[in-house]
């Protein structure tokens, strides 16, 4: 464990969506996140992940440099705490205003977290979704180990696997113009 890290996990078990939020929406989530008081950056990992529903949690190496970066344009300041050796980040007055400026992306972010929230609330189907994702690896990390497949199988598995993620895709994309469109 590092500096960075209390007991207390991130609910998001390693698992994120990558594309949540692009980095321009991180950057003034982050800011909106600030605004409620000073944090440590792995605090803010963890308060994403529950803000998230656990479908989002960014690494270190994606939320250290957003604050280095974040600092450096003066919109949020470091600083370490007497007695300990992590950063704590506190939002400037800069970084108020431009939180203010940045309304219509803070819009988008909430957008997103309401619908994370919605369907882990009165909804199975990430439960479920997960579930399914989970046998799929059990099986296919049985039969690699077993060395079952032969080079045509795993071939025709990954075929398999790229169509799955395209039909996937198309959902989602289907899914996001839908939400643009009621929203």
């Amino acid at each position: 464990m590092n500096n960075e890290q209390q007991a207390e996990p991130c609910l998001c078990d390693g698992k994120s969506l990558s594309r949540m939020f692009n980095p321009k929406q991180l950057r003034v989530y982050i800011l909106h996140l600030l605004a409620d008081g000073s944090n440590y950056g792995y605090e803010l990992i963890k308060k994403i992940g529950q803000e998230t529903a656990g479908f989002y949690c960014p690494s270190p190496g994606v939320i250290y440099p957003t604050l280095t970066l974040l600092e450096e344009l003066g919109l949020i300041t470091a600083y370490k705490e007497q007695g300990k050796g992590r950063k704590c980040y506190s939002l400037t007055p800069e970084g108020k205003c431009f939180l203010l400026l940045k309304a219509d992306i803070l819009a988008e972010v909430q957008l997103k977290l309401s619908y994370a929230q919605e369907l882990t609330a009165g909804n199975q189907f990430a439960k479920e979704i997960e579930l399914a994702v989970d046998r799929f690896k059990s099986l296919l990390r049985h039969n690699i180990v077993l060395q079952e497949l032969t080079k045509e199988q795993s071939m025709r598995v990954v075929e398999i696997i790229n169509s799955a993620v395209e039909r996937i895709e198309q959902v989602n994309s289907v899914l996001t113009v839908e939400g643009h469109e009621h929203g």
